[in-house]
């Protein structure tokens, strides 16, 4: 569940050559909402990148209902768009069931259930859960299931290939570095651990958004 767990707010997940629009006109479209397969995000001082997957993701937290987005991009990085803000994670290392990650990330006693226990008791803030990934350290900040729809075809990666329909099936969690919370880390467990590191996205990182209608 996003939002309650993370008290700062603090959400959050190279060149190539430009592939063609879905349309030429200029735009001041810069919303990712509603955003589908084949349509295009303009990034400054990159070019155009055309969205290949779209999963759209609901979670409920009681009565309510919290809604947001996952989208790959033709470079292979995955764009997050949610309330809770905007961002993208170039890097992607998979984590296969029986490594020692695993177990630290998902195994009993793993980071997943300390994190859990201490939001029960009210102690996560006092006391939040760290991990050291690329030889940098990192606070839990979120965990939850997601219902989840896909919108074409699924990226290469193993745990984003195998979602189902049972929401319970498809944990996520995200952290952010304890020295510089706008670097972090969406992780996605299905069999295996997908972890993708990035960034917020900014205001002007967008030059524009382009879509097929």
């Amino acid at each position: 569940m996003k939002l309650p767990w993370d008290r700062d707010g603090a959400r959050r997940n190279g060149r190539s050559n430009a592939p063609s629009l879905p349309q030429t006109d200029p735009t001041d479209d810069r919303s990712f909402a509603g955003l589908a397969p084949g349509d295009a995000i303009s990034f400054w001082g990159e070019g155009n990148r055309l969205v290949t997957c779209v999963f759209d993701c609901t979670e409920g937290i009681g009565e309510r209902r919290y809604a947001w987005c996952w989208l790959f991009l033709d470079d292979g990085s995955l764009v997050e768009h949610s309330p809770d803000g905007r961002w993208r994670y170039t890097e992607h290392d998979i984590v296969p069931q029986g490594s020692a990650l695993f177990s630290d990330l998902v195994g009993n006693g793993g980071v997943l259930e300390q994190f859990e226990a201490r939001v029960r008791n009210d102690s996560v803030g006092d006391d939040p859960v760290l991990l050291d990934l690329r030889g940098r350290r990192y606070r839990v900040t979120s965990t939850g299931t997601a219902a989840v729809t896909r919108h074409g075809n699924p990226p290469r990666l193993v745990p984003w290939t195998q979602l189902v329909e049972n929401p319970e099936e498809n944990v996520y969690f995200s952290l952010v570095a304890a020295d510089d919370e706008t670097h972090g880390v969406l992780g996605l467990w299905t069999s295996h651990v997908c972890l993708s590191f990035g960034r917020p996205i900014g205001e002007t990182d967008v030059d524009g958004v382009y879509r097929r209608t």
